[in-house]
């Protein structure tokens, strides 16, 4: 439904998707991606599965039934996550304007499976590192970067000179660099300009004596885009197709661009590093997060920790 078509709410009986849109519609200060996000999920899934359902007659069974068919063909943990915020979300707010009875949903839960986190091993790290040094450029700066500041993608691409405190030898994160669908135009996507992740996000971050002198080497105007040189904004895909470049002429496995930041935080801990200090560098809000999300000991971390249990029950 485009804008400006959304239902206005003033008959007797409302089916779901009327709630849906108007709940949509109502949604204030959210990112124009999460938005986007939020309606092709309801275009794509509740839609025709729940939609048609008049809100007064929803019922627990419904959106049990609703995710027990998701699970059953595989849909995404991470799609079913938002789906059940949007549904929890919108029967509040339809509750909340007295248009259906209150529907409880607390026990509604997804359990994540474990997910394989890769990270690359030292020798891979140092393999890596050797390459990026070797006839620098601004691009492999900004790789290195990432590998000791733990910088997500669309962070590093918003990076702008003036973002950088020589003297200080730090750097703050304030903007990130996003790919979006395109409404206006003929062109299917849109690069922008937004906010970091979440507030926690919005960081200082020191950086490395070594990485200061490479990067005081390719400095260019304050209000530069370090990876465009230039006022333009930078495609995080196009960092991502160099990152898989470099990762081929490495001879090292393909593995995303975040196992940089899995790389740098597994060995910020095996460095001892403590949580709280990692947990502020990589703009969590919480220490659990880093600990459930980015901190994979490497099996030789692992063996060494036996092999001191050892020694202790032996010594």
């Amino acid at each position: 439904m485009k804008e400006g078509e959304y239902l206005k709410l003033t008959l007797k009986k409302y089916k779901y998707i009327d709630i849906l849109y108007n709940w949509l519609k109502d949604k204030k200060n959210i990112k124009v991606q999460s938005y986007q996000k939020y309606e092709r999920l309801i275009e794509q899934f509740l839609k025709k599965d729940l939609g048609n359902i008049y809100i007064e007659k929803i019922k627990n069974s419904n959106i049990l039934n609703f995710f027990n068919y998701h699970k059953d063909i595989g849909t995404s943990i991470s799609t079913q996550k938002t789906l059940i915020y949007i549904i929890k979300s919108s029967l509040e707010y339809a509750y909340n304007k007295k248009m259906c009875k209150y529907i409880d949903l607390k026990e509604l839960k997804i359990k994540s499976k474990n997910k394989t986190i890769y990270i690359l091993s030292k020798e891979e790290q140092l393999k890596l590192e050797l390459y990026l040094k070797e006839k620098i450029n601004i691009r492999k700066v900004c790789l290195l970067l990432c590998l000791y500041t733990g910088l997500r993608i669309g962070e590093v691409c918003g990076l702008k000179w003036e973002d950088i405190d020589f003297n200080n030898k730090s750097l703050i994160v304030k903007r990130t660099i996003q790919r979006i669908k395109n409404k206006d135009s003929n062109k299917k996507t849109l690069l922008i300009e937004s906010t970091p992740k979440s507030d926690s996000s919005y960081r200082i971050v020191p950086i490395p004596d070594f990485l200061i002198i490479l990067l005081q080497k390719f400095k260019e105007k304050n209000e530069y885009f370090i990876l465009s040189k230039s006022k333009n904004l930078y495609d995080p895909r196009l960092f991502e197709y160099f990152y898989k470049r470099v990762m081929k002429n490495c001879n090292i496995n393909y593995i995303n661009f975040h196992t940089l930041r899995h790389t740098f935080a597994t060995r910020s801990i095996e460095s001892k590093m403590d949580i709280k200090t990692l947990s502020e560098i990589l703009g969590h809000s919480s220490i659990e997060i880093t600990l459930k999300l980015y901190v994979h000991p490497s099996y030789e971390a692992k063996k060494i920790s036996i092999e001191h249990l050892v020694n202790f029950m032996t010594n």
